[in-house]
């Protein structure tokens, strides 16, 4: 019955957000002017394949420009935070990310069979796996976040929605380029370069280089000479090539190149005696080094009545990392256990075309296939003992038994063999010039073949196929030309898989059941005071089935990825800006509240209340010793309950208000930002205990721009984290390994002075 209350409160609130826009939405329409904020807010995303403005998008999506990344610094993914509404990336126990919108996403990308939530795309192309995230961005036009389940245009592993990264592209008939320095504390040191270069009328080409360095902004005080994490050495650079023999055809080639060599990510044990949150107590060395190279070429052909797009691409990335998985020294820990190689390699081929109908017609309708197939290899080496004279001992090692020291806590060598295809199709029926009925279909076939040998077990082929069928249904009407009300409903879908060390366990499945996601939304998008203010309000209900999860086996090392039946989700979340001033002030705010709950009972173990359990027993008799029978049953017995729980990364509120001033001078114009951002309590995992619980943070930023008039340069100062606030961005409950649990800190105040001269 609360839970009805609560449902009906949501809609009805959503639907007084929607009509207190409605009086606006008859005001006399103003003339069209080119330089009105209307004209100049105007992005086009792809949305179900097709190129739209943004604000006639019936879903909830948000672009993040260049500009905004450059007065924010945003690099990489993580910097995204706060600025699109329900949006999280937290790293998890080495360097890969976790991304979830609206609390959908994956637990943890450390286990080598499961999905992202929310896939990921460079140009349209999907990247399979989300340590590709440390790439960063380069030359980028804009960043789209579409939020919610997207199961018919972009398939599986889009639960949460889909971060789609759209480069800059080659531009005909136009030589130009640009090159940028940055310099900034922490020894921060940036150089990029980039140039147009046009090769008779119908080709041109794009290269851009950029190398990034800084200084770690913690140390491990274990280490002698103070260690320090969370350094950057990395190279990106792109090349794009554009044909464009008539204005029906247009063929695009982009070849990306990164490459890092970094001290791996600080994460701090929250039991860590040294008060300082960016000093570590850690003795083993962190490392991540990674090269990825993603090549794509993208056909857009326009034919009588219909455009034909292809897009495919090639992926091959290299990842190697080590890190101290007890977050502590050997005299703290009374012992250790260090992670000595974690290496992933992957090869990915992918292919997608579609055939779309020429747009203003009765019925627009879009057909396609999605074929993937990625080729994939993990290692690992963990290391774990109290005797330090072993720790000689801790080096990367073949898989022969007869070579493997007896301090190896843990090793695998797995290969998986990933092939998906996807046909879809999706209609829009315009009923009328302002009403319009949208639906699609997607049938999604995952397969996978693994080899996989832990410990000194006999490597073991396994086999999985998992196949759901997407969709959506929406509805949207124009109340006005700058008003827009929507309602949908769509579901995601998260393949399922197979737990490669559960061969042994008491409880873990050897295979993870398909997640699916239904999600219901209703929204509006309003341009309003003539054009002056946009805002864009949506409010959603989320049903899960069979949500994947890191599950605990009562057998130490045999967890991997489990399945609660049902889990809910709802929230509100608004996006507006307004022009004040004579179009010299811009007023922005982004914000989202999330609630949800497991509705029924379901018992789950809990790693950390499984060990206490373990030791309990051997200290009071009950299990003779440790990997005993009586062991594992009093490890089994700390199940807990988590009906009403509420689900991971579901802040209660959360988001950004920022201000920006145009000043015109005359010699130039000064640009100038201030925004806050905020993101609350939420709780790390599905158990809710005092451990899980992250605390609430916000963090003031500010930029400054000058520039000049009837000049080719510019200059601007970035600070992030003016109050050098060390706030816990992530929690992370390791559910491997020791179990520590540790947290990621926000970056510390940074300072950067930044130089650009085109030409």
């Amino acid at each position: 019955m609360q839970e009805l209350r609560f449902r009906k409160t949501l809609i009805h609130s959503a639907i007084l957000s929607v009509f207190c826009s409605l009086p606006a939405a008859y005001a006399a329409e103003p003339a069209a002017d080119p330089d009105t904020p209307e004209d100049i807010e105007t992005v086009t995303i792809t949305v179900d394949q097709r190129q739209v403005n943004l604000q006639e998008a019936a879903l909830s999506v948000t672009a993040v420009n260049s500009d905004l990344m450059e007065q924010a610094n945003i690099t990489d993914a993580t910097d995204l935070n706060g600025y699109v509404p329900g949006l999280q990336i937290n790293k998890s126990g080495g360097s890969e990310r976790m991304v979830s919108i609206r609390g959908v996403g994956s637990q943890t990308p450390e286990n080598f069979f499961s999905h992202p939530g929310v896939s990921f795309h460079m140009d349209g192309a999907y990247i399979t796996n989300n340590i590709a995230l440390n790439m960063g961005f380069l030359d980028v036009e804009h960043i789209e976040v579409q939020r919610g389940p997207q199961g018919t245009a972009f398939g599986a592993a889009s639960t949460g929605g889909t971060l789609n990264v759209i480069s800059k592209k080659p531009v005909l008939d136009e030589f130009f380029g640009e090159v940028q320095a940055s310099f900034g504390n922490y020894n921060y040191n940036q150089g990029q370069a980039a140039v147009n270069l046009p090769i008779g009328d119908e080709f041109a080409i794009r290269a851009v280089a950029q190398t990034t360095s800084h200084d770690g902004y913690a140390v491990s005080n274990g280490i002698p000479g103070g260690y320090e994490l969370d350094d950057a050495n990395n190279d990106n650079s792109r090349i794009s090539a554009k044909w464009q023999p008539s204005d029906d055809l247009s063929i695009t080639f982009i070849a990306q190149h990164y490459d890092a060599h970094n001290n791996g990510a600080a994460l701090k044990a929250i039991d860590d005696p040294n008060p300082d949150p960016r000093v570590v107590s850690q003795d083993f060395p962190a490392k991540f080094d990674m090269t990825m190279d993603v090549a794509s070429t993208i056909v857009s052909w326009q034919l009588s009545g219909m455009t034909f797009k292809s897009i495919t691409s090639y992926q091959n990335m290299d990842h190697a990392q080590s890190f101290d998985a007890d977050r502590s020294t050997f005299e703290l820990f009374n012992g250790y256990d260090h992670v000595a190689t974690w290496a992933t390699s992957a090869e990915t081929v992918m292919q997608e075309f579609s055939l779309s109908s020429a747009p203003g017609g009765t019925f627009d309708w879009v057909i396609g296939g999605f074929y993937l197939n990625s080729n994939s290899r993990q290692y690992v080496n963990e290391f774990a003992g109290t005797d330090p004279d072993d720790l000689t001992d801790i080096l990367p090692i073949d898989t022969d038994p007869a070579t493997l020291p007896a301090n190896l806590s843990y090793a695998e060598n797995t290969t998986v063999e990933r092939t998906s295809w996807a046909p879809f199709l999706q209609g829009t029926l315009n009923l009328t010039d302002d009403f319009q009925i949208t639906a699609g279909i997607r049938y999604n076939d995952d397969g996978f073949d693994a080899m996989s040998s832990t410990y000194y077990a006999t490597p073991s082929p396994r086999t999985f196929d998992t196949d759901e069928v997407t969709g959506k249904f929406a509805m949207n009407y124009q109340l006005s030309k700058d008003n827009m009300v929507y309602t949908s409903w769509s579901r995601g879908y998260k393949p399922g898989g197979i737990n490669g060390g559960a061969v042994n366990a008491m409880v873990v499945s050897t295979t993870i059941e398909p997640e699916i996601v239904d999600a219901f939304e209703i929204g509006s998008k309003n341009q309003l005071l003539d054009n002056k203010l946009k805002l864009n309000v949506s409010a959603f209900y989320y049903n899960y089935k069979d949500m994947q999860y890191i599950q605990e086996d009562p057998i130490p090392y045999s967890g991997g990825l489990g399945n609660i039946p049902e889990a809910n989700i709802w929230g509100i979340e608004a996006e507006a800006s307004w022009w004040l001033l004579d179009d010299s002030l811009q007023l922005g705010i982004n914000a989202t509240t999330l609630h949800g709950e497991y509705p029924m009972e379901y018992y789950a173990l809990d790693r950390r209340e499984a060990d206490a359990a373990g030791a309990a027993a051997i200290a009071n008799g009950d299990a003779p010793y440790p990997w005993s029978y009586e062991w594992f049953l009093a490890r089994g017995s700390a199940t807990v309950n988590v009906e009403g729980n509420t689900p991971p990364n579901l802040p209660k509120l959360a988001g950004g208000i920022n201000a920006t001033w145009f000043g015109e001078m005359e010699s130039g114009l000064i640009t100038a930002r201030v925004e806050y951002l905020y993101r609350g309590d939420y709780s790390a995992r599905i158990f809710g205990t005092d451990v899980d619980q992250v605390n609430s943070y916000g963090l003031l930023n500010m930029f400054v721009q000058y520039v000049p008039d009837d000049a080719n340069w510019k200059v601007w100062l970035t600070a992030t984290n003016l109050t050098d606030k060390a706030a816990v961005a992530g929690r992370f409950v390791d559910p491997y390994g020791s179990g520590v649990v540790s947290d990621e800190y926000v970056a510390p105040r940074q300072i950067i002075a930044n130089f650009s001269y085109a030409f």
